[in-house]
């Protein structure tokens, strides 16, 4: 069969399948296990709601840039491809190697983790956790070969679950806690010792809840009318995400103060445990496995595309670039199947997510920067969404990644050494393989 012949992608979703995704992704392990660690850092609950508003900030301001380029670039793989296109195959490399291996890689293992530690407490202790992600990595492979349109369906019913879930629990919080009374008794200096640090290592935290709200631009091109919809699906997708994220700390911090919520693996929990007793609380258990099972989805559902996007144009395996009839990259999903599993199997990933954004976020700064290149690279470039306020808004979200980078090298040097050793490893390997393909 010539490769022209080959199954290719089907455009099928919706810009209400898109949104499903982008609310499936992002609201998972991040959003459960963050609040607790966010309150051991700061203490403050001004300062907790604070870095919430400048994790919503940041990711706002960084969806306007990648709007224009999803737009005018749909195309399998996402940041990968804006990087490739504005820096050249080696920065594309980078940047798609990093996501497959690193960022999407570990976010999956970690919330199969964390699915079977909840199984787990519902069981009663039964069971091993290893066995247990195994397993559910094994069921999201088996739903990802049955095609795109049966993963969307499952991902539209678990989000819908999922959103009426969040607002459930932050309904409940508000509705029996008094938010007037947030910050009351609380005397954390502002400037104190050691308080940047903390609130750069919550910044982290922050930061791996908010990952994936660009997700659903990997698979541009089953999406119909891509120029239209992408731009709307990032846009609404991550305002609704900050919207939800508020309101479910504010539910927290108006049932519980910062110190009881210090680190609890699930606070909210801790939260209706404490209003509506224990019978309540196990239902947020179930409630909770229900979030990460979609947010989990998500991951099968985008990284087998970047791994596609890459093997595309020659930066992985040629193999990752077949596509099956039912419009699945199945080698690229045995690849990705595999290596969530292994990770999975082999433990805890919570000590991770620091290096995961640490690499995320200089990775992300230069796709960011990308913008500009692709603005005076290719200016005949077909642009159906363009960022208003140019070139002042495009500036400002570099200035602030600048300030946020700094702030954590300067505050959390081990943990950016290892990410800076890994971001090398993974540009020796672009030049490589860019030499490579030359020959």
């Amino acid at each position: 069969m010539s490769q022209n012949s080959e199954p290719g992608f089907a455009r099928v979703l919706s810009v209400r399948d898109g949104l499903a995704v982008t609310v499936g992704m992002v609201i998972g392990a991040g959003i459960l296990r963050a609040p607790g660690e966010i309150a051991g850092h700061l203490g403050d609950p001004w300062l907790i709601l604070a870095v919430w508003v400048l994790g919503g900030l940041v990711a706002g301001l960084s969806t306007l840039l990648l709007a224009e380029m999803s737009a005018a670039l749909p195309q399998a793989g996402g940041k990968y491809v804006y990087a490739r296109e504005a820096w050249g195959p080696v920065m594309g490399f980078v940047s798609g190697w990093s996501e497959l291996l690193v960022g999407r890689g570990f976010s999956g293992a970690a919330k199969a983790v964390v699915i079977a530690e909840y199984v787990r407490i519902l069981t009663g202790g039964k069971g091993s956790i290893p066995v247990l992600a195994g397993a559910v990595v094994l069921a999201f492979f088996f739903i990802h070969t049955q095609g795109i349109k049966a993963s969307t369906v499952f991902q539209n019913i678990t989000t819908v679950i999922k959103i009426f879930v969040v607002l459930v629990i932050a309904g409940a919080g508000i509705w029996a806690g008094d938010l007037l009374s947030i910050g009351e008794g609380t005397s954390v200096s502002l400037l104190g010792e050691g308080r940047v640090s903390a609130f750069s290592a919550a910044y982290l935290a922050v930061a791996f809840a908010y990952y994936g709200w660009e997700d659903v631009a990997k698979m541009a091109e089953e999406i119909k009318d891509p120029g239209r919809a992408l731009p709307s699906i990032l846009l609404k997708g991550v305002l609704a995400v900050a919207v939800l994220y508020l309101l479910i700390n504010l539910s927290f911090l108006a049932v519980l103060t910062p110190s009881e919520m210090s680190g609890s693996e699930l606070v909210a929990q801790d939260a209706i445990s404490g209003v509506f007793g224990s019978a309540a609380g196990t239902v947020v258990v179930w409630a909770s496995l229900l979030i990460l099972i979609s947010s989990l989805n998500v991951n099968f559902l985008g990284l087998p595309r970047v791994a596609y996007g890459l093997a595309s144009h020659g930066l992985a395996p040629r193999a990752f670039s077949k596509i099956d009839d039912k419009g699945t990259p199945r080698n690229a999903l045995y690849f990705i199947a595999a290596w969530i599993g292994i990770l999975a199997i082999s433990g805890s990933f919570s000590q991770i997510i620091g290096l995961m954004m640490m690499i995320a976020i200089p990775v992300d700064m230069m796709v960011l920067l990308g913008f500009f290149r692709l603005r005076l690279k290719r200016p005949d470039l077909h642009r159906p969404f363009r960022v208003f306020g140019y070139p002042w808004i495009p500036m400002i979200t570099i200035l602030l990644y600048l300030a946020i980078l700094v702030i954590l090298v300067t505050t959390q040097t081990r943990t950016a050494i290892y990410g800076s050793l890994v971001i090398g490893g993974l540009v020796v390997a672009g030049l490589i393989n860019s030499r490579r393909q030359k020959i």
